[in-house]
C-alpha cells in the first residue's frame, strides 16, 4: 500500500486565528498527510502540529536588528541577516527524518524556510501571497525606508524557487506579474457556504455594521465620521479584534464626541460564528481609502463573510470589491471616498433596496464560497504532486 503524500503547510501566523491557511488544512488533510509550522498551533484534528521557535537571546536579537539596518546600505547583508533572523537549524532538526512532497508557504518569511527545507528534502514549493508585501504597509516610513525593500529583495531571490503561486486579487497577481514576470492564480478569501435566511429589515432602525481588526491603516474614523451625516434610523456596529490599543481608544473617543448613541463596539466572535453573527445586520460597509498598494487592491475575508450573511454591502471606489459588488448586484459602489457623498448614497437607501441587494448576496454566496475557491487549491495540489 503506497504512503500518503506529505505536505508541510507554513505560515508565520498563529493558527488559530488565520481563515486562510485554516481553509489550506481543511481542504488537504483528509487526502494528504498534513504537517503544519506556524507561531500557534490551529487545533485542527488529523494534522500534525510544530511551532516555530522564536526564543532567541537579546544579543542575538540585537545582533540581528543591526544587521537588518545596515543591510540597507549594504544589500549582500540581507543574506547573513536571513540566517540570522530565521530558525533554520532550529526547524531542521525538529523535522529532521520527515520527507515532503510539498510545502505551501504562506508569506515571504514563510517562504525562505519552505525554500530552505524544499533543498534538504526535494519538495516542491506553492507560495501563497496573501498580499504583495514589498508593498506592505506605505504610510509609514520604516516600512518604506526599510521593510519594503527587504521583502522586495525576498521576492528576486526566492520567487524562482515556487513550482507555483496563488494570491487573493487580480490586482496583486497583476503587480507580480509586471514587477517580477510571475502570475499567480487567484484564491479568494471566501468562507465555506452556510445557509442562512433572510432577515427582515427593521425600518426604524437599520443595523450597519464592519468588522476586522483596528489598526490605523484602516483608517477606520471615516466610517465614524459618516455617522452624523446618517438619518437618525441607522446604527452602527464596530466588532473589532484589538490590534492597535492606542488607536482603538482614539475611535471610542471620537465616536463619543461626534455621534453618541449611535454607534457601539463590540469584541469580535470566533471565525465559525462570524457569519451567522453578521446575519442580525443589514447593511455592511467597507470603506478602505487607499493609504497602500494592498488595501487599494483587497479582497478582504469581510467582504465574502458579509455576502454570505446576506447583507446589503456598501464600500468605496476600490476596484477589486467594486467587480465583486457590480458583478453579483449585492451592494453599492459609491465614486469617491468622500464621507458626506458614502452617506448620502446611504440615505438614499430605501428598505426596498436593501433587501433586494440582501438576496442578491445570498445568491451569490452559492458561488463565492470556500468550496468553490478551495477546489482550485485542491486542483493546483494535485497537479503538482498527484493524489
Amino acid at each position: 500500500m503506497s504512503r500518503k503524500k506529505r505536505i508541510c503547510i507554513i505560515s508565520f501566523s498563529d493558527l488559530r486565528n488565520d481563515p486562510r491557511v485554516r481553509r489550506q488544512i481543511f481542504a488537504l488533510k483528509d487526502k494528504y498527510d498534513v504537517i503544519s509550522l506556524g507561531l500557534g498551533i490551529s487545533d485542527i484534528e488529523g494534522t500534525k502540529e510544530f511551532i516555530i521557535p522564536s526564543q532567541r537571546t537579546f544579543l542575538k536579537k540585537t545582533d540581528s536588528r543591526f544587521t537588518f539596518l545596515l543591510a540597507r546600505l549594504i544589500s549582500n547583508l540581507y543574506n547573513r541577516y536571513i540566517i540570522k533572523k530565521y530558525p533554520l537549524k532550529e526547524i531542521h532538526y525538529m523535522l529532521s527524518g520527515r520527507h515532503f512532497d510539498l510545502i505551501v508557504a504562506n508569506g515571504l518569511d514563510a517562504l525562505v524556510i519552505a525554500v530552505f527545507l524544499a533543498d534538504k528534502t526535494g519538495a516542491k514549493i506553492l507560495f501563497d501571497a496573501h498580499e504583495y508585501e514589498p508593498k506592505q504597509i506605505e504610510d509609514n516610513w520604516f516600512h518604506r525606508l526599510f521593510i519594503n525593500p527587504y521583502k522586495d529583495f525576498l521576492c528576486k531571490k526566492y520567487l524562482p524557487f515556487a513550482n507555483n503561486i496563488t494570491t487573493v486579487s487580480p490586482g496583486i497577481a497583476e503587480e507580480f506579474k509586471r514587477v517580477y514576470n510571475i502570475k499567480p492564480e487567484i484564491i479568494m478569501n471566501t468562507p465555506k457556504y452556510q445557509k442562512t435566511k433572510l432577515q427582515k429589515v427593521n425600518p426604524n432602525t437599520i443595523r450597519l455594521i464592519h468588522h476586522g481588526i483596528a489598526h490605523p491603516s484602516r483608517k477606520l474614523e471615516n466610517i465614524i465620521k459618516i455617522m452624523p451625516l446618517l438619518e437618525k434610523n441607522f446604527h452602527l456596529t464596530l466588532m473589532l479584534t484589538k490590534g492597535d490599543k492606542d488607536y482603538l481608544n482614539y475611535l471610542e473617543n471620537l465616536t463619543d464626541r461626534i455621534c453618541p448613541g449611535r454607534l457601539s463596539f463590540r469584541p469580535a466572535v470566533a471565525f465559525d460564528f462570524i457569519v451567522s453573527e453578521l446575519n442580525h445586520y443589514d447593511i455592511g460597509i467597507i470603506v478602505y481609502n487607499p493609504t497602500s498598494f494592498n488595501i487599494k487592491y483587497a479582497l478582504p475575508n469581510k467582504l465574502f463573510e458579509f455576502i454570505m450573511a446576506g447583507l446589503c454591502i456598501i464600500t468605496g471606489p476600490s476596484p477589486e470589491m467594486k467587480k465583486i459588488i457590480e458583478e453579483f448586484n449585492c451592494g453599492l459602489v459609491t465614486d469617491s471616498f468622500k464621507i458626506d457623498y458614502i452617506a448620502e448614497m446611504i440615505n438614499s437607501l430605501t428598505v426596498e433596496d436593501i433587501m433586494k441587494k440582501r438576496k442578491a448576496s445570498l445568491e451569490a454566496a452559492k458561488t463565492l464560497n470556500a468550496e468553490n475557491e478551495m477546489q482550485k487549491f485542491k486542483e493546483i495540489v494535485k497537479n503538482l504532486i498527484g493524489d
